[in-house]
């Protein structure tokens, strides 16, 4: 089941690109990488010429295959912040 998210009009607007996106780098996922890697993984990947929201990151991780609320990849993210 997906995350349960309210996406704004401007994350409606961008998820078909980033679906697309998902084609092309769906194989190159690390998927033994931490829950913090995996969400850096995104961001890096996927936010070309945008800022990915945290609700963008949730879902991008869903259609990885990675199963985790909004609130786990907000604390993912929180450790990615601490880090650098």
């Amino acid at each position: 089941m997906p995350p349960r998210l309210t996406l704004t009009d401007a994350e409606r607007e961008l998820l078909p690109e980033l679906l697309e996106r998902f084609a092309a780098l769906q194989h190159e996922f690390p998927r033994q990488a931490s829950a913090s890697d995996q969400a850096a993984w995104i961001r890096e990947r996927y936010a070309i010429n945008v800022t990915l929201t945290d609700n963008l990151i949730t879902l991008l991780l869903f259609e990885h295959g990675v199963h985790r609320s909004l609130d786990q990849v907000r604390q993912d993210l929180a450790i990615l912040r601490e880090d650098t």
